[in-house]
């Protein structure tokens, strides 16, 4: 009875130490994954120093060079857009223009956003409804368009003028300066 009582006995202790040995391998294995971090604090560490090397000041520059051309870029494609539109109203067998085109409300407005992008405005807000505008070409087209925008991060308020359906004058102004 003690043989077999030693016995069961050895044998669950070997049990239990197959078991710890097949879970230490696991673990090894996890750990062995884990050993990958070193590698990649290296590269981290490699780019954060690569960081340092950079010329921020250039950078910046450089940032605001495109951001210069974009704008010129933009108040070109404006200006090609307004001698195309003049162009297209020009009879193809004639040089004398058809005919004054009559303004819609819907092209007043895409005219008046793409005078203030041209100009640097951004965020462009008609306060003026659509029928107003409707109801002042209807009236001859002469008036004027209340407007709210952002440009260099500051809020700007005030009117584009139309002279027969036309744009005459922007006048905006920065917020901070109306007060005193």
């Amino acid at each position: 009875m003690i043989d077999t009582l030693n016995l069961i006995l050895l044998a669950l202790i070997a049990g239990l130490l197959w078991a710890l040995v097949t879970r230490q391998r696991a673990l090894d294995e996890r750990l062995a994954r884990l050993d990958r971090l070193d590698d990649i604090r290296a590269a981290v560490q490699r780019m954060a120093g690569s960081g340092e090397a950079l010329d921020l000041r250039r950078l910046e520059h450089v940032l605001i060079d495109m951001r210069d051309g974009q704008k010129r870029l933009e108040e070109r494609l404006v200006g090609l857009a307004e001698v195309s539109r003049k162009e297209a109203s020009r009879d193809p067998g004639s040089a004398e223009p058809r005919g004054p085109e009559r303004p819609t409300a819907a092209g007043l407005v895409e005219r008046v956003h793409g005078r203030l992008m041209a100009m640097g405005y951004e965020r462009i807000e008609l306060l003026t409804g659509s029928e107003e505008i409707a109801a002042l070409l209807a009236a001859g087209g002469d008036g004027e368009v209340r407007v709210e925008a952002r440009r260099d991060g500051a809020s700007c308020k005030g009117r584009v003028r139309l002279a027969a359906g036309v744009i005459a004058a922007v006048e905006l102004q920065a917020s901070h300066a109306m007060f005193p």
